[in-house]
């Protein structure tokens, strides 16, 4: 079911937009703040369906820090989950969760990062594997987080390597432009970011963040061929 697919990896993609987490008063004393964020979701596959995400950011009673993010719409939901340490202005994962639900059927995956032996262990199923990594690697969440501090910090072209479907991949985007943005939060100035693929992937994606409001994602926009698209667009945020 083509039609199908296309609504789950739009599912999935919300997950992987996340708002900005950081507070700072220079670019160089970032700090993670704890939040929460509810986004309105669209998609357009022939008919249009909507649906909602919302995004929590929270420190570990312990140590550590846990993001989260749950996207759903009618007869589909998407989990996912990040644990991760901060430390010297970076992060470092240590598990990550996935786990999606399409009319009753489940899949779930898990991702354990050894930084002592720089090995993941990839878990799908109840059949797990491991992988060589390196220092810097990130999961499908955490790499997020870098995106939205090398933004606040000024730079204009990103890439970070994640660990992704038992695979090292390179995650590419370049700051594209300035755009006001309407959402229902309110309307703000944003900075434009385009997501780099391979030009033979009939896909693209922008990613709008507001720097009024700490560098939040305020909306986001993906078409794959004319007649397929799908967006999301900030509806609260508390922190």
């Amino acid at each position: 079911m083509p039609g199908l697919k296309f609504f789950i990896n739009g599912l999935i993609l919300i997950t992987a937009v996340q708002n900005s987490a950081f507070a700072a008063s220079t670019p160089e004393t970032l700090s993670l703040t704890p939040f929460t964020a509810s986004y309105e979701v669209d998609w357009k596959s022939g008919i249009s369906l909507t649906g909602s995400t919302v995004r929590k950011l929270q420190a570990n009673k312990t140590s550590g820090w846990t993001f989260e993010s749950k996207a759903s719409a009618m007869f589909a939901s998407v989990y996912e989950s990040s644990q991760f340490q901060w430390q010297d202005q970076q992060i470092k994962p240590l598990h990550y969760h996935f786990k999606q639900s399409v009319l009753g059927k489940k899949r779930i995956a898990d991702i354990s990062f050894d930084w002592e032996n720089l090995k993941v262990t990839n878990d799908v199923e109840n059949k797990p594997w491991k992988m060589d990594i390196r220092e810097g690697v990130q999961d499908k969440l955490s790499y997020q987080l870098l995106l939205q501090q090398d933004l606040a910090r000024g730079l204009q072209e990103f890439n970070y390597t994640v660990a992704d479907g038992g695979k090292l991949k390179q995650y590419k985007f370049i700051v594209d432009g300035k755009e006001v943005i309407e959402a229902p939060i309110g309307t703000f100035e944003s900075i434009r970011v385009k997501r780099l693929r391979d030009s033979k992937k009939n896909r693209e994606t922008f990613i709008w963040f507001a720097p009024e409001l700490g560098y939040q994602i305020i909306k986001l926009h993906q078409t794959e061929k004319k007649d397929k698209s799908y967006s999301l667009l900030l509806k609260e945020l508390q922190n």
